[in-house]
């Protein structure tokens, strides 16, 4: 590879969120989903920019969380939405954010009471689904040339390993199945960060928002009632326009990795 091919080489960055509880004996959430949103490291300011002047619209300032749970109850800074004039403006912004951004996610499910009744504990949970979504984001980069690195908003010193050992996985052993070595991983994702809720990623945010969006696609494609307020038409609009597609000028040499990938996978 020349300097020159080497400079136009893209970075992304991969940002993973978790909704739901990931033991499957505890009943305050029925599934579990890790979120990953993938952004080109070149996107990254223009999407803080975009998601500060909507804020600042609103609020006046620009160290407002977007955090679904809070969005949908209208608690916290997001009361104000009991405003129908801003309730409506608002989410008309927020659809413009989050459609026209330009980033990808990607999803790992887990049913939790499936889990159970196949016997899976916490830790299988973590590991796999884990494991899955580091492989999604490899195989998305090899199949454009790219590098990138992994970001996740520190939980626990139990939790974290797992995503230390997904990479160490692949790190060591490759991708076995489709014959790519161990060499290619480690030039390809190079580095993991943990980071704390203080630092408001608005990447951490997205990968929140379509958290709550997967768990509403789950729930229509398993034919389960949900609340279907403005709100929730917005964000499951917006993830079957931001959740990964091959790209149709994909050549047939890359359809072979592509075809690999699973953006909405439910493990049980």
């Amino acid at each position: 590879m020349t300097i020159s091919q080497s400079a136009q080489q893209e970075y992304y960055k991969l940002f993973i969120d978790e909704s739901g509880t990931a033991n499957p004996k505890d009943l305050s959430s029925d599934i579990y989903i890790l979120s990953g949103c993938s952004i080109n490291k070149s996107e990254c300011q223009k999407i803080k920019v975009f998601a500060d002047q909507i804020k600042f619209k609103y609020w006046g300032k620009t160290d407002v969380v977007f955090h679904s749970n809070e969005i949908g109850r209208q608690e916290g800074d997001f009361s104000i939405l009991k405003d129908e004039k801003i309730y409506k403006n608002f989410l008309e912004d927020l659809s413009n954010f989050l459609s026209y951004s330009n980033f990808k996610m990607f999803f790992i499910i887990v049913d939790k009471k499936k889990a159970r009744e196949a016997g899976w504990d916490d830790k299988k949970v973590y590991k796999d689904t884990t494991l899955f979504l580091v492989r999604n984001f490899l195989l998305i980069l090899l199949t454009s040339d790219s590098k990138g690195e992994i970001i996740i908003e520190s939980a626990s010193a139990e939790k974290d390993i797992f995503l230390l050992q997904a990479l160490g996985y692949f790190w060591g052993a490759g991708i076995e199945a489709l014959n790519i070595k161990h060499e290619t991983v480690k030039n390809t994702v190079s580095s993991v960060s943990f980071v704390t809720k203080q630092n408001n990623d608005i990447e951490e945010q997205i990968a929140d928002l379509f958290g709550y969006a997967a768990k509403l696609k789950y729930f229509q494609k398993q034919k389960i009632k949900f609340k279907s307020d403005p709100y929730e038409e917005i964000v499951l609009k917006a993830i079957n326009k931001k959740i990964f597609k091959i790209p149709r000028q994909a050549g047939q040499g890359k359809l072979r990795l592509f075809s690999e990938v699973e953006p909405f996978l439910i493990l049980l």
